[in-house]
């Protein structure tokens, strides 16, 4: 998916909403609550325990971010959402609930996102509708391919210009998407765990340095391009190195069915051509010294010709042997045969190698039908067949589909999934099969191939021998001569095929060492970051310093493009390692930290969601003037902040109001929204409009 030319500022959050129906002693009775957002400073207020988490945890859930709130699914929310709400004191027990959050996305379209609760119908938890204004579309989340095309992640991504990179996984053997919850990870901070660290709620999902991947992302740095390119490269030397391993384990089993050893060499990565050059194959003689087979090919040449020598000495010109006609004879229709028997073997191969291709072909395409079936099934509406059923059943080639049906049934989606599965493992019994009837072809071809060379040695001597008057003397010197051309045909034979061998394994070396070379260079290439990282660092001391950070001074904090604590802030105390800034600052020097960062990235990252939403940011007693600072500074930004922040809570040791907070802003520039004192966000009414202030 490419990058597309949108503006990143522009994604805000209009509202959030829930509907509940609850039984009550009346009956069931209509609950819920509705919250409208604007662009700029949003500050929800409310007591403790009115339920601001609640409508913000309604947020998460609706992008399908729960995940950032330690959970996924209905467990991220709160009971009063799915099991049990309280009304007049009573406990009423909650029979469905729908959230909803109504988005402005990057491309300024505005967007409905609706997902259930808990519901009683083929609608799942796990499926985010979509409304655009003119139609839904389903989307799902939480499953395998849900930053495919059916799922909800992708479509997040491409209407607020996202890209999804592969990136190195931790094993370093493979790449994997830089997910949207890593993504999304830039705009979230939640109360309980969210400030125990940067992003200390983001899923790893097995990436490698998954925070500072997404810190790259953000910025804009061409290292992460970079570490691309060379995760590419160690994917395609590790393949090489694979290639090389069944090369070398090839070439020994055929050394060995030959009586002969291989010289050595490194069976675990290429090595360069020279040393490829000089592989050679040996064996050892009666005294147990070494000969080379280019040795070897010329000792066994020399017996020969000695024997042929041999052989003359007795040749005397005479009549022929009638015995040694009728070998001749049967020799030469036992050759028509393996000739007419190899003809039919090699068609047969080439047609089982056809078939194998056509097999692997379909088993393809029919995983990706399954696949499309078990998208389509997590959806509940706009079921069809449009993108689904390429494959043909193996034995009667009929399509898989119904297309008389144009909405699929559950019923029906679950009867197509059964029977491609049954298909699959037909297809794989198949190439099973297949691959071993291959290996036994191979073999044949192999044994007809050193017969014919036998039977045309035997023929060759036959004729010779049909010539000497002495044909019975020399019969044994015929039959030691077969032996010795039989022995030199498998070395030549050997020879061969180890030759080609080293000629592939020269071009696997040449690919080897130029992805090498590439990787060398990629790593020692200075990239345009430095500026990037140092603007970035400024902003982000420059906030430190606004919000009022006093452990160690900010004139020892930086941040660095090296390890350790890579794109992070460190601090530089006399005499001893860089520290990370968590592990030196008070309690609430580190929120400020955390305040400074997520800011520095909202305000200067070129990838971001674009928008900013902190649950209570005044932790550990932080000093009130710090958070009227941070209050006027988001005020001023382009970009939308939440804050979710109670109605009284101590400050510098003391119950200090929210007004008192707001002193001083210009009351245009903040959207206040609070829960009405006494009360639980959730009222039982119908949803109307919202609690906000102007």
């Amino acid at each position: 998916m490419k990058t597309q030319s949108l503006e990143v500022d522009k994604m805000h959050i209009n509202s959030v909403s829930a509907t509940i129906t609850a039984g009550t002693e009346d009956g069931l009775k209509p609950f819920g609550f509705e919250y409208e957002f604007k662009p700029g400073l949003n500050i929800l207020t409310g007591d403790n325990s009115s339920g601001k988490s609640t409508i913000l945890s309604c947020i998460y859930y609706c992008l399908g971010m729960e995940q950032l709130m330690g959970s996924k699914g209905t467990n991220a929310l709160s009971p009063a959402l799915h099991q049990v709400l309280n009304f007049d004191g009573h406990a009423c027990n909650i029979y469905e609930s729908t959230c909803s959050l109504t988005i402005t996305a990057n491309n300024n379209n505005q967007y409905t996102l609706t997902r259930r609760i808990s519901s009683s119908d083929e609608i799942t938890i796990n499926e985010i509708l979509i409304n655009d204004g003119t139609k839904t579309t389903p989307k799902f989340v939480h499953s395998a391919r849900d930053h495919g095309d059916q799922g909800f992640y992708q479509w997040l991504a491409e209407i607020n210009g996202l890209e999804i990179l592969n990136v190195e996984s931790f094993n370093n053997e493979s790449t994997k998407p830089l997910y949207m919850q890593n993504i999304f990870s830039l705009a979230f901070i939640e109360q309980t765990k969210g400030w125990s660290d940067i992003f200390s709620m983001m899923p790893s999902f097995g990436i490698k340095d998954p925070k500072q991947k997404v810190i790259e992302y953000s910025l804009g740095l061409n290292s992460l391009a970079l570490n691309m390119k060379l995760d590419k490269i160690k994917s395609d030397k590790n393949q090489i190195k694979e290639k090389w391993k069944r090369i070398d384990n090839d070439l020994k089993y055929r050394a060995q069915a030959t009586q002969l050893y291989l010289s050595f060499f490194d069976k675990n990565k290429p090595i360069p051509e020279k040393k490829i050059e000089a592989i050679y194959a040996a064996e050892l003689n009666h005294e147990e010294n070494e000969v080379k087979t280019t040795q070897l090919t010329k000792s066994l040449q020399k017996e020969i010709d000695e024997s042929n020598k041999r052989i003359k000495k007795t040749e005397i010109t005479g009549d022929t042997s009638e015995e040694l006609i009728r070998n001749r004879d049967k020799i030469r229709e036992s050759l028509e045969t393996f000739l007419s028997e190899r003809n039919d073997a090699f068609e047969s191969y080439e047609e089982e190698k056809i078939k194998l291709e056509k097999f692997k072909s379909s088993l393809y395409f029919t995983i990706k039908d399954i696949q499309g079936f078990q998208d389509v099934k997590k959806l509940s509406i706009s079921r069809n067949w449009e993108i689904l059923s390429t494959s043909r059943c193996p034995v009667c080639e009929n399509s898989v589909e119904n297309k008389k049906d144009s909405e699929l049934s559950r019923e029906n989606i679950d009867k197509s999934i059964a029977f491609l599965k049954s298909q699959k493992s037909t297809y794989e019994k198949y190439i099973e099969a297949s691959e071993a009837v291959l290996e036994r072809y191979v073999s044949v071809l192999a044994y007809y191939d050193k017969s014919i060379s036998l039977k045309r040695t035997q023929l060759d001597s036959i004729y010779k021998d049909l010539n000497s008057p002495s044909s019975q003397s020399v019969r044994g010197e015929f039959e030691l001569q077969a032996e010795l051309k039989y022995r030199l045909n498998d070395i030549n034979q050997f020879n061969s095929y180890l030759e080609s061998t080293k000629s592939h394994l020269k071009e696997l070396s040449k690919i080897y060492f130029i992805l090498d070379r590439e990787e060398k260079r990629l790593k020692n290439l200075v990239s345009g970051d430095e500026e990037k990282i140092i603007q970035f660092k400024r902003h982000y001391i420059s906030l430190l310093d606004s919000f009022g950070y006093k452990s160690n001074g900010v004139k020892n904090i930086t941040i660095r493009d090296k390890s350790p604590h890579r794109l992070m802030p460190i601090v530089f105390i006399e005499g001893q390692e860089p520290q990370y800034i968590r592990y030196v600052s008070s309690a609430s020097d580190f929120v400020r930290s955390i305040w400074s960062y997520y800011l520095c990235l909202l305000e200067i990252g070129t990838l971001h969601p674009g928008f900013l939403l902190m649950d209570e940011p005044g932790q550990h007693q932080m000093r009130v003037d710090s958070m009227k600072e941070l209050l006027s500074h988001c005020s001023k930004l382009e970009k939308q902040v939440i804050l979710a922040i109670s109605q009284d809570r101590d400050y510098d040791k003391k119950d200090v109001n929210i007004s008192a907070l707001i002193d001083g802003i210009e009351p245009k520039n903040i959207h206040m929204l609070h829960i009405e004192d006494k009360t639980y966000c959730i009222s039982p009414k119908t949803i109307t409009n919202n609690h906000a202030e102007s």
